[in-house]
């Protein structure tokens, strides 16, 4: 696993996934009767190449859909609220929300004075998706936001437990298409993760749910898979159902070596690196100070892959139970990192890595109305 030991201690994410079954299936199921064999006969609709500009480049917020020209600066991957003790327990997601609000409103605006009004949520079912909450901060702060579907490991809601795979790509595209949790809020792309070790077999069903919706959209798919060998067998399961890999996105891929981000960078993956702010991935483990970051940044934009690759700090705002806080800081992005990436490889290519790879990587589904 490049070089991760079988030893390796588990990260505190990793401990807390052992719930089970969220959304209910709606019907959906008879549109994904595609198996991995008839998507191997079926050639996946191509995406179109990457427009020259992005700002027409269309995304579906919590408050609607905004083009790539609305967008000033962007945080490709952040979490306003979080919960880790998953939908299986009685304390899951029971907290005072006017106290989640206010920190999460207080937050943002700190990032609102620092230019940014694009933020990524990546909090998906399993660990407490919350679109209303995003929805509210979205129209007191004017930040907009993107939410998306999917499920977070073998956190998976109960009333997916019993579901087909097909069942489960028709709640995703449910979500994409129509709205989540009972309202018109729309998900703008699919959220999968994996286990460090590599995908438990809940894993690959989620995995292979994800693919089929996300085809059947045209839509992004993001993981939270930080070592290449599980990364590459996510990605040997998305291909097998016939995704395009032009639109998956390797979160926290950090801990990987750089070699292997050029690699998959070469097969249209956008890779992201999203512990900026802290000196040490403490989750993961590995250096992750700003010059390791900037380095890291420099080897992909020597290789031609500057437009593959995402920054940003994977910061949580408000996080049940508190003792899985996050330390890490949203407003150190900007304040402090991107000065220092502007300064190393100019404000043009700086600038298109903080706003444009971001809108082009979480564009909404080419196949959604």
């Amino acid at each position: 696993m490049s070089g991760e030991s079988s030893s390796r201690e588990p990260d505190r994410r990793e401990v807390l996934v052992k719930g089970a079954g969220a959304v209910l299936a709606a019907g959906l199921a008879g549109t994904f009767a595609s198996t991995a064999a008839a998507a191997a006969r079926t050639p996946h609709p191509r995406e179109a190449p990457r427009p020259r500009s992005v700002d027409d480049i269309l995304l579906e917020t919590v408050t609607g859909p905004i083009r790539g020209a609305d967008v000033t600066f962007a945080m490709a991957h952040e979490h306003l609220f979080v919960d880790f003790l998953g939908p299986t327990d009685p304390g899951y997601m029971d907290v005072d929300w006017t106290a989640v609000t206010a920190a999460s409103v207080a937050s943002v605006n700190v990032l609102r004075a620092q230019g940014v009004n694009l933020l990524v949520d990546w909090t998906n079912l399993g660990v407490g998706r919350a679109v209303l909450l995003l929805r509210d901060v979205s129209r007191q702060t004017g930040m907009k936001i993107l939410s998306p579907t999917g499920i977070y490991k073998s956190l998976v809601p109960p009333e997916f437990a019993d579901m087909t795979i097909d069942e489960i790509a028709g709640c995703f595209y449910r979500e994409l298409v129509a709205g989540v949790d009972g309202t018109p809020i729309r998900a703008n792309w699919i959220k999968i993760a994996t286990t460090e070790t590599g995908p438990t077999k809940t894993d690959t069903r989620i995995h292979r749910a994800a693919a089929r919706a996300a085809r059947k959209a045209g839509a992004t798919i993001s993981a939270h898979t930080p070592f290449t060998d599980a990364t590459l067998a996510v990605v040997k399961t998305l291909t097998s159902e016939g995704f395009d890999l032009r639109r998956f996105v390797w979160g926290h891929a950090q801990p990987s070596p750089v070699e292997d981000h050029i690699k998959l960078a070469k097969r249209g993956v956008m890779v992201e690196y999203d512990a900026i702010s802290t000196n040490e991935d403490t989750f993961f483990h590995g250096p992750t100070d700003d010059e390791s970051m900037l380095k890291r940044i420099e080897a992909m934009i020597a290789a031609g892959f500057g437009d593959r690759v995402m920054v940003t700090t994977d910061s949580s705002v408000f996080v049940n139970p508190a003792i899985y806080q996050y330390d890490r800081h949203s407003d150190y992005l900007y304040g402090t990192f991107a000065p220092k990436l502007r300064a190393r490889i100019g404000t043009a290519a700086a600038d298109a890595i903080l706003r444009d790879n971001v809108i082009y990587a979480f564009r909404k589904g080419s196949r959604v109305p």
